[in-house]
C-alpha cells in the first residue's frame, strides 16, 4: 500500500513538475500531450493513450521530455562568446532554449553569429561533399525525437554511401537484449 501511494505521489509531483516548467506555453504542450507521439517511446499517436495499458498514460519519461517542444528560442547574444558555454553543464545549456535561427562559428572567431538559411545549406552541403563517404557517421539520440526520425536518418546515411550509423538505444538496450536472449532465446 505505501509504495502504491508513493507512486501516485510521485506521478503528481512529475505533473506539477511539468506543468511549470511549461507554464508559458500550456496551451502548446496540451496539445502535445493529447495529439502527439511520445518522444519517450513513441509508442503511437493516440496522445494520452496508447496500447500498452488501458487508461490514461502519462509517464514521467514524456513530462520530462515535453520542454524540448515548448521551450522558446534562445537568445543568440549569449552565443557570442563561446567560453562562456564551455562552463556551462548540459541541463543549464539545453535550458537556453531552441536555436532560433542557423548559426556558424569559423575557425579564430570567439563566438556564434547568426547566418542566412541560404548560407547555411550551401556551407553543410560543401563540407558533406568535400568529405569521403567512409569518414561520415551518424549518432542518433533515443530521447525527444520519433521513429521516423530514424529512419530519415539512415535513409540520409545511405543516401551519402556511408554504413556508420548508429543509436544510442543499441547501447541503452544492450543489457536488456542479452537478458531476453538467455532467458526466453531471443530478443
Amino acid at each position: 500500500m505505501r509504495g502504491e501511494r508513493q507512486r501516485q505521489i510521485s506521478s503528481y509531483l512529475e505533473v506539477l513538475r511539468a506543468v511549470w516548467e511549461n507554464r508559458d506555453r500550456l496551451g502548446y504542450a496540451w496539445r502535445i500531450l493529447t495529439q502527439g507521439v511520445c518522444d519517450g517511446c513513441a509508442l503511437g499517436t493516440s496522445g494520452l493513450r496508447d496500447w500498452t495499458i488501458s487508461g490514461i498514460h502519462l509517464c514521467w519519461i514524456r513530462l520530462r521530455l515535453l520542454r524540448l517542444n515548448t521551450m522558446g528560442p534562445l537568445d543568440v547574444r549569449l552565443l557570442e562568446e563561446a567560453t562562456r558555454l564551455r562552463a556551462m553543464s548540459e541541463p543549464e545549456l539545453r535550458r537556453l532554449g531552441r536555436l532560433p535561427m542557423p548559426l556558424v562559428r569559423r575557425r579564430g572567431e570567439v563566438g556564434f553569429r547568426p547566418i542566412a538559411w541560404e548560407e547555411a545549406l550551401e556551407l553543410i552541403a560543401e563540407r558533406v561533399r568535400a568529405t569521403a563517404p567512409e569518414r561520415i557517421a551518424f549518432y542518433v539520440a533515443s530521447r525527444g525525437t520519433v521513429n521516423e526520425t530514424y529512419y530519415v536518418a539512415q535513409k540520409v546515411a545511405r543516401l551519402l554511401g556511408t554504413n556508420h550509423i548508429d543509436n544510442s538505444a543499441r547501447i541503452c538496450h544492450a543489457p536488456s537484449t542479452t537478458a531476453l536472449k538467455q532467458t526466453i532465446g531471443y530478443a
